[in-house]
């Protein structure tokens, strides 16, 4: 066990130094034992693949915050949880977009004021925006959602996007902006 420790030690202090090998190194060892955690969460391989991506981003971005090499596994497996808890709120929020979606649908249908050409645009034009929110960023998605469904503030929006209020503020301003570009 004491190896181990002083091989990641070694292949920490190497990414930290700027080597490429010591970073491509480190990143297979984290790989390789992140895997069968984070598959055994969310039991969808290609899930599994992008939140590994992601962390080994974050460790690799920010290996030099950490402060004390041997902590370095808890802290990998943090960022490896928070990554998974973020992704399945993200999935959580788009699931419920789309609800809304459909629910505002059905009920418009059913009023009876609409012909049924003005029902079949309705129900294209809430297609093409649906498409358009899915092709915004995760964090446009969860803003524009969390404003415009729930009807939050951006303090509470910042609260849990992990973020102050004016970035809130700013992801939902140009959310609009880029879904208003798409629609003209």
């Amino acid at each position: 066990m004491n190896e181990d420790n002083e091989y990641m030690q070694q292949l920490v202090s190497e990414a930290r130094s700027g080597s490429r090998s010591g970073m491509g190194h480190l990143a297979v060892v984290v790989w390789e034992r992140l895997y069968p955690f984070v598959l055994h969460t969310t039991w969808n391989h290609d899930l599994t693949e992008d939140i590994l991506q992601e962390t080994l981003m974050t460790v690799i971005l920010r290996l030099t915050f950490l402060r004390e090499t041997r902590r370095f596994w808890p802290w990998v497996y943090r960022i490896a949880r928070n990554k998974i808890r973020d992704n399945l709120r993200h999935r959580r929020l788009q699931s419920n977009a789309k609800a809304a979606l459909l629910r505002n649908h059905s009920e418009n249908i059913h009023t009876g004021s609409q012909s049924l050409l003005d029902a079949r645009i309705h129900e294209e034009t809430l297609r093409q925006l649906s498409d358009m929110v899915e092709q915004l960023s995760y964090q446009h998605r969860d803003v524009l959602h969390l404003r415009c469904y729930e009807q939050m503030p951006y303090a509470e929006i910042a609260s849990l996007t992990r973020s102050t209020p004016q970035r809130a503020r700013a992801r939902f301003h140009r959310a609009k902006k880029t879904l208003k570009a798409h629609l003209l």
